[in-house]
């Protein structure tokens, strides 16, 4: 026995001392050799670091993507002679993301249209979510590929799923790993304008479709939200609010009189209503609403601030496709004004904003 003992550990000096070590100039080149590792899904790769906080410097070097942090399930350190090899198990295979990537890619493609705005984006994607997928209540499905392939899945997988989806098109984004009323929880941080939101597609698609989209960190702190706020930007506002001041401080700046005057092609007067000075825009359980100094709602088509609004006759303002007078025209989600001159998903309007072809 002690032979063979001995014969084991010629086998491994041999082998050690045939082992060339990677040589890294800096801290930083040894991050970049750990983290295309990880990026590539690598299961096992040597490493030339040795000290005892290994897991945890890798770790950290996953941090600079929120998606791969959140794919890596396991990390394992072995270390023989000079010699150290990392074992990595992730929730997903290398193929796996590879379909993921190109569902997504897909699907991005097919709802993301030139003409929307970095918002419009956002609300588009949050919907596609919150109708495909379901929440797994049998907590099995905690990435990407179940989710797409299953349509279930945990907040992981709906976090996960928004950070893919945002930054195929283009929108800066994070994954918040905190708790809700103490059960560990998962959502996601939005850059709109400079500003950061925060959004919870889960709860959107359990609870409302907009209980959570692009609120402040005190709206979900006031619910039971709890997180290291130290890791993530600060959310100071909610985006209904933020575009409600956008709006009173835009129209402020082009006033010029209490009345401007236009006139349509039939030659019919029509008043263009001034934010701040005529009325002002009032957000009200969920709906946005003309309010004119005489107290009612405006309702019907009004030119307010040089855009075209359509407000139902309740005055809740309308958005998408709208048929009137025989015509179809087309008011942008975001902001509801009236689309001219241009093209809705190959559908093209003229400058009155009448669908022609």
């Amino acid at each position: 026995m002690k032979k063979i003992i001995k014969g084991i550990v010629v086998i491994l000096i041999l082998m050690c001392t045939g082992y060339v070590q990677p040589v890294f100039a800096s801290d930083q080149n040894l991050d970049n050799y750990i983290y295309n590792h990880l990026k590539n899904w690598d299961t096992e790769f040597e490493i030339p670091y040795y000290n005892d906080d290994v897991i945890d410097v890798v770790q950290n070097i996953a941090k600079k993507d929120d998606y791969l942090s959140r794919s890596i399930s396991q990390l394992c350190y072995k270390k023989e002679e000079n010699k150290a090899t990392l074992i990595v198990a992730y929730r997903t295979t290398k193929e796996q993301e590879e379909y993921i990537d190109e569902e997504l890619k897909k699907v991005i493609n097919s709802i993301i249209t030139p003409n929307m705005n970095d918002f419009d984006k956002v609300k588009t994607i949050n919907k596609y979510l919150v109708d495909r997928y379901e929440y797994d209540y049998a907590l099995q499905s905690n990435n990407v590929y179940s989710a797409l392939t299953t349509g279930k899945t945990t907040c992981q997988g709906y976090a996960m799923s928004a950070y893919k989806m945002l930054n195929l098109a283009g929108i800066e984004n994070r994954i918040v790993i905190g708790t809700l009323s103490g059960t560990p929880h998962g959502w996601n941080l939005v850059k709109l304008g400079g500003k950061w939101y925060q959004l919870d597609v889960t709860n959107d698609d359990a609870v409302s479709i907009d209980k959570y989209f692009l609120k402040s960190d005190d709206y979900l702190k006031k619910d039971g939200f709890s997180w290291n706020c130290s890791d993530y930007p600060k959310c100071d506002s909610n985006y209904q609010e933020t575009l409600q001041s956008n709006k009173v401080n835009e129209s402020a700046n082009n006033v010029t009189s209490k009345e401007d005057y236009d006139l349509n092609n039939n030659g019919q007067t029509i008043y263009t209503y001034r934010s701040s000075v005529d009325g002002k825009w009032c957000l009200v359980n969920g709906f946005w609403y003309f309010l004119k100094n005489d107290g009612d709602y405006a309702i019907g088509w009004k030119l307010i601030d040089n855009n075209w609004y359509y407000l139902s006759d309740n005055g809740i303002m309308q958005n998408g496709w709208i048929y009137s007078d025989s015509k179809w025209y087309y008011c942008y989600p975001t902001t509801g004004a009236m689309a001219t001159n241009t093209s809705i998903n190959g559908y093209v309007v003229d400058t009155n904003g009448v669908w022609i072809a």
